[in-house]
């Protein structure tokens, strides 16, 4: 796959999880139990970014769950530029992570 097809292509997954993990905590807010309709889109993520299921995996994992509770904060009424942001910034991090592994 081209390497520029497969960073979009990751960006969106990474969105779409942000987004699918502000409804599922909304509606854990409002008492409904949601948690059964997380996608696990980061399992694909990993995949296509060759992240390895190890220790070190297992490792940015935790970081990368860590960086995707910034979704908390995004105003997703305004707009999806956010998520956007958002997406990138951990995109980056993760590529930074993983190249010093």
């Amino acid at each position: 796959m081209n390497p520029n097809k497969n960073k979009k292509l990751i960006l969106s997954l990474i969105k779409d999880d942000l987004i699918n993990t502000k409804l599922v905590n909304g509606l854990d807010a409002l008492g409904l139990n949601a948690q059964d309709y997380l996608l696990h889109l980061s399992d694909t993520v990993f995949n296509l970014m060759k992240i390895k299921d190890d220790e070190n995996g297992e490792k940015l994992f935790e970081h990368y769950l860590n960086l995707k509770d910034n979704v908390r904060f995004i105003e997703s009424a305004k707009s999806h530029e956010s998520f956007d942001d958002l997406a990138l910034a951990i995109y980056i991090d993760l590529v930074n992570k993983k190249l010093n592994q």
